[in-house]
């Protein structure tokens, strides 16, 4: 029997130093989108005050010019955007080791996000390869999200070594400006569209059911008490702290309207972030996105940039930064 242990605990720590191995030892392309999390940590290291953060996924790192923002309110802008599959609960614990007391924190997440709990997938895993010590910083529900996805990276990272995939231009870290913005879409023609009708080539069966996205009408309970923790803390930091609406892609808008509608009450009724506004005015014709329906093309990053300045025009806090008592030409 105490043989039987002894073999058992060498072939675990085997197949334990090999998913280690292939997850944490090869290296990364120093290109790759994820990459630009590194950039995106140098700039909170390093943007000086008065600055606002803006925190999101890659909706956000697709659909927002911080250089039109800074212009028009003076303040420094850091854009954290980058990936939904890290989970907003993620969003909110890499702040935290960089947050100053005076800071502006802005969350624009997907509407997809208030579906769920906050907790991320598989990328949790990924990021942890560029920065270990993160992994300090993450909440007890991601800690399980982050073992359980060891398996599927490890596959992921497995397949990469042996089937080498290059990812698209405009999904690069060289096309993230200094602001944190991706502006590898800017320009560039109009590829193929990844919605219903890109899945249906692959998942035939989808042209018999009448998909739509699905949009929640209340935020997740869950989900609420963790973004109010978050607002507490930030208040305990002087940091303050807003949440404002994202992009949406224009399909049964009556629908749309009446969903967002329910959406938004439930917000100010129950998140303790200060809200801004108005969850409607940011439904846009598709003609406005770029590959798929969470990413806006250069003119609607435009288009969404300029209403989300004349919203915080309407938050004094938002308006101008501190002494700046006009802001910068255009």
């Amino acid at each position: 029997m105490k043989e039987f242990f002894i073999k058992a605990s060498i072939f675990s720590f085997l197949i334990g130093f090999t998913i280690f191995g292939v997850i944490y030892l090869p290296p990364i392309d120093p290109d790759r989108y994820i990459m630009a999390l590194v950039d995106k940590h140098r700039l909170l290291e390093t943007t000086p005050q008065p600055r606002i953060i803006f925190a999101g996924d890659s909706g956000l790192a697709f659909g927002l010019d911080s250089r039109m923002i800074k212009r028009a309110t003076g303040y420094n802008i850091i854009n954290m955007g980058l990936h939904g599959g890290l989970g907003l609960i993620y969003s909110m614990d890499e702040l935290k080791p960089y947050l100053r007391k005076g800071d502006i924190v802005i969350f624009a997440p997907d509407y997809t996000h208030y579906m769920g709990t906050g907790i991320g997938d598989n990328t949790l895993v990924e990021v942890t390869i560029l920065f270990p010590w993160i992994i300090r910083y993450y909440s007890k529900e991601n800690y399980m999200s982050f073992i359980s996805n060891i398996p599927l990276t490890f596959q992921r990272r497995l397949r990469g070594l042996l089937f080498k995939s290059k990812e698209l231009s405009t999904h690069r870290r060289s096309k993230f400006n200094e602001f944190g913005d991706n502006e590898g879409h800017i320009g560039m023609p109009q590829p193929e569209f990844k919605g219903k009708e890109y899945i249906q080539r692959y998942l035939p069966q989808v042209a018999n059911l009448n998909i739509t996205r699905f949009l929640p009408d209340r935020v997740n309970v869950e989900l609420v008490k963790h973004l109010n923790a978050y607002a507490a803390y930030c208040a305990a930091q002087g940091v303050s702290v807003y949440i404002t609406f994202s992009p949406l892609m224009e399909n049964d808008r009556p629908n749309q309207e009446r969903m967002l509608r329910s959406l938004e009450k439930d917000m100010w009724a129950h998140i303790r972030m200060k809200v801004f506004g108005d969850a409607v005015g940011y439904i846009y014709p598709k003609k406005y996105f770029f590959d798929n329906e969470f990413h806006l093309n250069g003119t609607g990053r435009e288009i969404r940039t300029r209403m989300l300045i004349e919203t915080m025009k309407q938050v004094p806090e938002l308006a101008f930064a501190p002494k700046q008592q006009v802001p910068l030409s255009r």
